[in-house]
């Protein structure tokens, strides 16, 4: 990756979160003009850890994204948002046991088991990077001949020169106390997570556009009820689509209680928990990638990349010919509202456009 040449194509098997953050990534780095040399110098990370980075072979630290987003004028706080969509599919990845992205491996210095109690150390001067500049833990090795960083926290029996203490033995009660302690503490972490992730249905105002109230929050597929492709374009037409009644486009507000931008839209046509999830979120924890082929009635194209100006979300309704050249959409549209549309966005890979079925999407019954 480098100005000359364009970056190297992601893999194939990226989960489509993954594929959408670094996508953002790969664009910001290249509209601010820093190579993999900048970067190095800038983030205190070495060009091999970005080049992998934004490459998709290891995923990207979340330090790393912000400084990325510091260093390049990016907006921190939704490119944030996005990793954590991005490492929540990467872990459901995981657990499904076909992990698509190699976790990150921890920097040099790190310690990932407790160290043995040894005597104290003198201490050590701390270095903090120049002005302007942002810290990332760099996952390389240091290169030969170079001196190793010596953790503060503890050392080992050779550098001290002393024998390693005898490890006292734990009685049955010590035992059960700590387990007991543990099952707490992962209790109410799930409990913590679990309050996080659920929302109820909003209700409906039938008094047209009003302002959002509430942030939306995450929502798991234990609200989320299947639904037929004709009910999909139903719902879809029931904020009067090029019509003197259509729902005006606006982010801030909201309609029958979910928002009133392109995701907004869409969710409310596949009859998704309101306020409905934004298109990153719509993309990723709702629907599974298919060719732009296999587009029927109710499946979407989704743009989640880019900036506000350019993210959308388009309800495919069906072919324009035999050809597949084009297709209408029912499309929440900026600067105009609620809209019935001929389209072709999504038909080649652009790395942008993403044909998807959503997983609650049923076919029709036959007769």
């Amino acid at each position: 990756m480098s100005r000359s040449r364009p970056p190297a194509p992601l893999p194939d098997d990226l989960p489509d979160a993954v594929r959408v953050l670094l996508t953002e990534l790969r664009e910001l780095r290249t509209a601010s003009g820093h190579d993999l040399r900048s970067l190095e110098r800038r983030t205190h990370a070495s060009r091999s850890s970005w080049s992998r980075w934004l490459g998709g072979e290891t995923f990207v630290p979340r330090t790393a994204v912000t400084a990325l987003a510091q260093l390049c004028g990016g907006d921190r706080h939704r490119l944030e948002a996005l990793w954590d969509v991005a490492d929540q599919a990467r872990e459901a990845a995981a657990a499904s046991g076909t992990p698509d992205v190699a976790p990150t491996a921890a920097p040099p210095g790190e310690l990932t088991t407790p160290p043995a109690p040894t005597a104290p150390t003198a201490p050590t001067r701390e270095t903090t990077p120049p002005h302007g500049e942002t810290a990332v833990p760099d996952d390389e090795p240091a290169a030969p001949g170079s001196a190793t960083p010596t953790p503060t926290t503890g050392g080992s029996p050779e550098s001290s020169g002393s024998l390693p203490p005898v490890p006292r033995r734990r009685g049955p009660k010590m035992v059960l106390i700590g387990a007991v302690a543990g099952c707490v503490l992962v209790s109410g972490a799930a409990g913590v997570l679990l309050g996080t992730t659920l929302r109820t249905n909003a209700q409906e105002t039938p008094h047209g556009p009003a302002r959002a109230s509430a942030s939306p929050a995450r929502a798991t597929h234990a609200t989320v009820h299947a639904i037929y492709r004709h009910e999909v374009v139903a719902r879809a037409q029931n904020w009067h689509p090029h019509a003197p009644g259509r729902v005006p486009y606006d982010q801030a507000a909201s309609y029958q209680g979910y928002r009133a931008d392109g995701s907004g839209y869409a969710s409310m046509a596949l009859g998704l928990p309101a306020p409905g999830p934004n298109s990153a979120a719509l993309l990723a924890s709702y629907c599974d990638r298919i060719p732009p082929a296999r587009l029927g009635p109710g499946d979407l194209v989704v743009n989640a990349t880019g900036g506000p100006d350019a993210r959308e979300v388009m309800i495919f309704e069906r072919w324009t010919g035999p050809s597949r050249t084009a297709y209408w959409a029912y499309q929440q549209r900026r600067g105009y509202g609620t809209d019935h549309l001929v389209r072709g966005a999504g038909l080649t890979r652009d790395g942008r456009h993403v044909a998807c079925h959503p997983r609650n999407l049923r076919d029709d019954p036959v007769g």
